[in-house]
């Protein structure tokens, strides 16, 4: 995060020359963070969830950085928001998902504006799926789906884009079902 004119020009020329490539500058976004959960693709991808990143007064502050993550146990709360931010954020996260051409499941970050309007940061469309640790199971888990039933439908969507969803076992179809 550059706090100044001369940090941006200093950590600018640092990345010019050791990456020897365009630096990506934006804006520090300083509303709510959200990371909204989304499985399946195109018009059947559906969100499964969000959470509001919540940093805790020993964290890394204004960022949901790797070490927040990493120790996300002991420097994060996640909440279930339910207000007309989330809302958009679901909607949003949704319209990139399907508008960048995803598939199966991951996960969209946004982080609300000045005005409380909730824009993307990032798309992880290989999100991790550890049971207790990764951001799409710990999700699912906040909203009664159960870490098997996840990749039920992880699965169910893998299986209809390649047309193979008939050949699934039972519990892979009815996945599917719920996904519609």
């Amino acid at each position: 995060m550059i706090r100044s004119r001369a940090e941006l020009v200093q950590m600018c020329s640092q990345l010019l020359e050791q990456y020897s490539q365009p630096v990506l500058v934006e804006r520090y976004l300083s509303g709510r963070e959200f990371t909204v959960g989304i499985v399946g693709t195109a018009e059947r991808a559906c969100a499964v969830g969000i959470a509001e990143v919540i940093l805790h007064a020993q964290a890394e502050q204004g960022v949901y950085s790797y070490l927040n993550k990493d120790r996300c146990e002991e420097l994060v709360t996640y909440t279930r928001p339910d207000d007309s931010e989330a809302a958009l954020a679901v909607a949003t996260a949704l319209d990139v998902w399907r508008g960048l051409g995803c598939f199966d499941a991951g996960r969209v970050d946004l982080r609300g504006n000045e005005r409380n309007i909730p824009e993307f940061i990032e798309v992880n469309p290989l999100a991790g799926l550890h049971p207790t640790h990764s951001d799409l199971p710990i999700i699912c888990t906040a909203e009664g789906i159960a870490y098997d039933e996840l990749i039920s439908r992880i699965m169910a969507s893998a299986l209809a884009r390649y047309g193979l969803l008939d050949r699934a076992p039972d519990r892979v179809r009815a996945a599917a079902g719920i996904m519609r």
